[in-house]
């Protein structure tokens, strides 16, 4: 392991500006500079608040070279390179870290999937409606009773739909403005990637993984450090 290094306080804000891609200006380009900045971040932020944009367009085109709105749609619900998933809060992040999200989706599961759950009983009916007409989303369905949910009561339609997507039986197939179409995660993601196991078997080793592991980052941070005359 390396030694303690010792910076100044500029010193740590030009590195947080060099690791977050803002410095320079737009050196990543297209749909690749997405992939590249996703994998060094791990995932950005959905918000479906719209002041002046979207958080996760926002993002993306203060790092990427004349960005468009559509490279990340295609990312998401045409290539299936990327995910809508919850890691924190929601997000969207890299499809090959699906193994790694496991947990969240057995508390998931645990939460809302057993058979005392107040909807568990239309479960087999959105199942069923979905096998019959494919990708739907809350609007499409006629569960119209509220039941409470985080945030505000809302129609058991929509909570079914979230429920099944939180474990991961349901994915996004693709939004309408900020409204969620779902269909079934198998449909979509390959078996090998999907019978994957949590690599990370102890909580501790999750979140090692989350800041790249003690060793990985201690390399990373000395590395560009150094690289960028930081020191």
């Amino acid at each position: 392991m390396y030694p303690h290094m010792k910076i100044t306080k500029k010193q740590a804000r030009q590195f947080m500006l060099i690791h977050q891609k803002i410095i320079p200006a737009r050196t990543l380009l297209g749909k690749e500079g997405i992939l590249e900045y996703m994998r060094r971040v791990g995932c950005i932020q959905f918000d479906p608040l719209n002041v002046v944009g979207y958080n996760s367009y926002l993002v993306l085109q203060s790092r990427i070279e004349n960005f468009k709105p559509e490279y990340l749609q295609e990312l998401l619900y045409s290539e299936r390179k990327l995910l809508d998933g919850w890691d924190k809060n929601m997000a969207v992040y890299d499809v090959k870290d699906w193994p790694y999200f496991s947990r969240y989706r057995e508390k998931a599961y645990q939460r809302h999937g057993g058979e005392s759950n107040f909807i568990s009983k239309i479960f087999p009916e959105v199942r069923n409606a979905l096998e019959q007409n494919g990708p739907l989303s809350s609007i499409d369905l006629k569960f119209n009773h509220k039941v409470d949910w985080p945030w505000a009561p809302t129609r058991a339609a929509r909570t079914a739909l979230e429920s099944m997507y939180f474990w991961g039986e349901l994915i996004i197939h693709h939004k309408v403005g900020t409204r969620k179409v779902y269909d079934f995660t198998k449909k979509y993601l390959s078996p090998e990637l999907l019978s994957m196991p949590d690599p990370n078997a102890t909580l501790e080793q999750y979140f090692e993984w989350k800041v790249k592991g003690e060793s990985e980052q201690s390399d990373y941070y000395r590395d560009a450090i150094v690289k960028h005359g930081l020191v």
